[in-house]
C-alpha cells in the first residue's frame, strides 16, 4: 500500500487532481475522492503504527494464552484513534484501517484513471494537430492567404491543451474526434486553395474554348427552335434560346472574361481565382440551360425522323410480303409519306398513319 501510494503521488494526473481549483468540473466530479486522498498517508501511518504495536507484543515473552488474547484484541478491536484533516478523530481496528486505505486508494485511482484516459486519448491528437497546423500555416503563408479554419483549429488545440492541465475532466472524449475533424477540414481547405492556385493558369487558358463551345451549343439550340417552329405543325414544348449577346454582348461572358484578363497583373491570385470560379459557374449553368433547350427543340424533329425511319422499314416489309401494289397499303404509305416529308408536319396525323400501317401488317 505504501508503494502504491508513492507511485500514485508521482503521477502527474494525481497532482492535477490535488491542485484542481474549486468550481472546476474536475473538482466537482471527484471532490470526495480528492479530499479522501489528502488523508491517505495519515491512514497508512496509522495502520503501520497498529501493526508495529501488534508485532512488538507478539515478540514479548508471556503465556501463550495471554499473548494470543492480547494479539486478537490488538488486531480486531477499535483501540487506535486516527485524527483526520477535517478535525474528526475515529477509532478503528487494523482491518478497518486497511479497508479505509483500500477504499480511499480505489476512489483516488478511479479519478486518476479518468484523467489519464483523457490524456492518453487526447495528447497524441493535440501533438499531431499542432504539427499539421504548423505545416498548413507555412503553406498558407507561401500562398499569401489567411485561412480562418486554421486559426479556429489552433484555438481549439490550445483550449484543449490548457483544459487538460487546469481542469482535465471538463474535456470529454468527443473533443478528440471533433479536433480531428477541425484539422482535417482546414487541411482540405488548404488543399483546395493549393489546387486553385496551381490550376489558375490552366483554367484561364481554357476559357476561350469554353466560350467557343457555348457559341456552338447556343447556335444549335436556336437553329433547332427555328427548324421545329417551321417544319412541325402546332409544335409545343419548344424553348427560346438566349440571344448571342449573353455571350458576346457588352455585358456578356466574353466581356467579363476580357476584364478578368485585363486586371490579371494587378489582382491577387485569390481574387482572380474567385472571379474565375464565379465566371466558370455561370458558364456551366448557361451550358446546361442551352443543352436542355437544344434537347427540347430537337425532340419534335427527332420524332419526325423516327417516324420516317419506321415508314421506310414498313415499306420494306410490304415489298417483301409482295403487297407493294396493294391499293390499301399504297394509300396509307402515300398519306404517311406526304405528312412526313411535307412541311409543316403534323406529328399526330403522321403517327396515326404509321400506327395504321403497322396494324395492317399484323393482319
Amino acid at each position: 500500500m505504501r508503494a502504491n501510494l508513492v507511485d500514485l503521488e508521482a503521477s502527474p494526473s494525481y497532482l492535477m487532481l490535488k491542485d484542481a481549483e474549486p468550481g472546476t468540473e474536475t473538482r466537482r466530479k471527484f471532490s470526495d475522492e480528492i479530499e479522501a486522498g489528502k488523508d491517505l498517508w495519515t491512514v497508512v501511518e496509522a495502520a503501520d503504527a497498529q501493526l508495529r504495536t501488534a508485532r512488538v507484543h507478539a515478540d514479548e515473552k508471556g503465556s501463550a494464552a495471554h499473548q494470543e488474547a492480547e494479539l486478537r484484541r490488538l488486531l480486531t478491536e477499535k483501540w487506535f484513534a486516527i485524527s483526520f484533516a477535517d478535525g474528526r478523530t475515529v477509532s478503528m481496528s487494523v482491518n478497518q484501517t486497511l479497508g479505509e486505505i483500500r477504499n480511499r486508494l480505489a476512489g483516488v485511482s478511479e479519478a486518476v484513471s479518468a484523467v489519464e484516459d483523457l490524456w492518453t486519448g487526447l495528447m497524441p491528437r493535440i501533438d499531431s494537430a499542432r504539427d499539421t497546423l504548423i505545416r498548413l500555416e507555412g503553406e498558407a503563408q507561401a500562398l499569401g492567404v489567411t485561412e480562418p479554419l486554421i486559426g479556429r483549429a489552433k484555438a481549439k488545440v490550445e483550449d484543449l491543451a490548457e483544459r487538460l492541465l487546469s481542469d482535465p475532466l471538463s474535456v470529454v472524449s468527443a473533443d478528440g474526434p471533433q479536433l480531428d475533424r477541425d484539422v482535417a477540414e482546414a487541411a482540405k481547405q488548404m488543399a483546395r486553395l493549393r489546387t486553385g492556385h496551381d490550376n489558375l493558369d490552366k483554367d484561364l487558358n481554357g476559357t476561350e474554348e469554353r466560350l467557343a463551345s457555348l457559341r456552338v451549343i447556343r447556335a444549335r439550340a436556336e437553329a433547332a427552335f427555328v427548324e421545329a417552329s417551321t417544319k412541325i405543325d402546332s409544335v409545343t414544348g419548344l424553348v427560346r434560346t438566349p440571344s448571342a449577346a449573353i455571350i458576346d454582348g457588352p455585358d456578356g461572358l466574353a466581356a467579363k472574361l476580357d476584364g478578368l484578363f485585363d486586371d490579371a497583373g494587378s489582382t491577387a491570385w485569390t481574387q482572380k481565382r474567385s472571379l474565375l470560379d464565379i465566371w466558370l459557374t455561370t458558364v456551366k449553368k448557361l451550358e446546361a440551360q442551352l443543352i436542355r433547350a437544344e434537347t427540347a427543340n430537337r425532340a419534335p424533329l427527332e420524332r419526325r425522323d423516327e417516324l420516317r425511319g419506321r415508314l421506310q422499314a414498313y415499306k420494306a416489309k410490304i415489298a417483301a410480303a409482295g403487297k407493294a401494289e396493294d391499293m390499301d397499303f399504297s394509300e396509307i404509305v402515300d398519306r404517311a409519306r406526304s405528312e412526313l416529308f411535307t412541311s409543316p408536319t403534323d406529328l399526330s396525323v403522321a403517327d396515326a398513319a404509321i400506327a395504321e400501317l403497322a396494324a395492317r401488317l399484323r393482319q
